[in-house]
């Protein structure tokens, strides 16, 4: 016998028992036991036809914006069906304004700055020559400010002496006329002689967390307007790594990103992240096996201000490659030192030095084998890389180093030097 028939009978011996062992209990008459049933009958019955007017009414209303039904069933799962895999729900700018929502709100204000860019054509022979193809847009951009300087990725634009255009949700064109690059992150910034342009908040550091839902917002121009692709946050550090010294890292480059569930089009690279508060997360730069992947905001806050205030670009120089304890697994004791996080100083001899000659880093005496456990007393751990910490401060600054070597601990200060290159070659 079954361990659940078991419980069924005992439970139904121990109401026997009971009702032996109290022969004075009151047993319920038959007119009782008639009008639950008829309560019950006229539950069943209303629940049915509830159950069946509310598919209708909920099937008309997810139809009048564009979602089928199915898709909810597909996420969250059915009565005595398992849950399938979620799919990505796409809104088009034809359903965009069926309904005076939040959601649509948010929506219109972000779209406002999402731009798109396309090859310049301005040699064109013929009238034909000068329409824009579906297949000619590069991906998206976003507005950072007014005045015209707009934020895509490496992915997008990989030419600096190319010549490019930028097409504003309002269909305007514009001649992009100055490119910076960003060699830490490999954000792309570039500049067009507008005014007046509509910019979007970014959201906070800490905003960041697995599952939270996201949309990526784009603009298929020649393609049928706006597109929203719903996903979810599906690892926040994610690196793809095909060979053993992928793991070094640099402290003068961003290899962390974000991971998207779902891949998105390559005409959305270069596209912004919102979450639902309509904050800006992230620029769109990839996609991979496991889904997209996303350029943090937090790493474009350096490079956003030097824009802004001096129209160029001046990264940090400290001059270390590292391997990073909380993402390597397997090294020798005499590497990691027993640490699961930190940054252990690691080059591969003369093509890549752990201390780079003449640097800020060999300037205060840092050396192959220290490891960094924190900068400014912030840890160096699974979620802030010496990279992130590093790229937080400003040419000039005087950054505080926590170093172990041999089960010794030290405090190490640095002066951050500017990194030579800013523009892309």
């Amino acid at each position: 016998m079954s361990k659940d028939k078991k419980k069924k009978n005992k439970h139904k011996d121990d109401i026997s028992g009971f009702l032996r062992q109290d022969s004075d209990l009151i047993k319920p008459d038959q007119t009782a036991r008639g009008s639950s049933l008829a309560y019950l009958l006229l539950a069943f019955v209303f629940g049915l036809f509830g159950g069946i007017f509310g598919e209708l009414y909920v099937n008309n209303y997810l139809a009048a914006w564009g979602i089928p039904a199915t898709n909810i069933y597909q996420q969250y799962g059915n009565a005595g069906n398992e849950a399938k895999e979620p799919e990505v729900i796409v809104f088009k700018s034809v359903d965009k304004n069926k309904t005076d929502t939040d959601f649509d709100k948010l929506i219109e204000t972000a779209a406002a700055s999402v731009v798109g860019i396309f090859p310049a054509k301005d040699n064109a022979e013929t009238l034909w020559d000068n329409v824009y193809l579906p297949e000619d847009q590069l991906g998206n951009g976003l507005i950072l400010t007014a005045d015209g300087w707009i934020v895509t990725t490496k992915s997008v634009v990989d030419n600096s002496q190319g010549k490019y255009k930028v097409v504003l949700a309002d269909k305007k064109i514009f001649t992009v006329s100055e490119i910076v690059f960003d060699p830490v992150s490999e954000a792309v910034f570039l500049k067009i002689d507008a005014d007046g342009l509509k910019v979007v908040k970014f959201a906070e550091r800490s905003q960041w967390r697995v599952g939270n839902s996201l949309f990526v917002l784009g603009n298929a121009f020649a393609d049928g307007g706006i597109s929203i692709v719903e996903t979810n946050l599906n690892k926040l550090v994610y690196q793809s790594i095909d060979k053993p010294t992928d793991f070094i890292q640099s402290s003068e480059k961003f290899n962390k990103l974000a991971l998207l569930a779902d891949k998105v089009d390559k005409i959305l690279f270069g596209s912004p992240v919102l979450n639902r508060q309509g904050e800006i997360m992230g620029l769109v730069f990839s996609s991979v096996d496991g889904g997209s992947t996303v350029l943090p905001s937090r790493y474009l806050e350096t490079a956003i201000d030097n824009i802004i205030t001096l129209g160029e670009i001046v990264r940090p120089y400290l001059g270390v490659s590292y391997l990073d304890l909380a993402h390597t697994l397997g090294l020798p004791g005499e590497i990691s030192e027993g640490q699961t996080k930190g940054a252990v100083l690691y080059g591969e001899k003369n093509s890549l030095p752990a201390v780079a000659p003449s640097s800020p880093a060999a300037k205060a005496g840092l050396k192959a084998g220290d490891i960094i456990v924190a900068v400014n007393d912030e840890p160096v751990d699974a979620y802030n890389s010496l990279t992130d910490l590093v790229q937080q401060y400003k040419v000039g600054d005087v950054i505080k180093l926590t170093v172990i070597f041999e089960g010794e601990q030290r405090e190490v200060e640095v002066a951050l030097d500017s990194l030579p290159e800013s523009t892309l070659e």
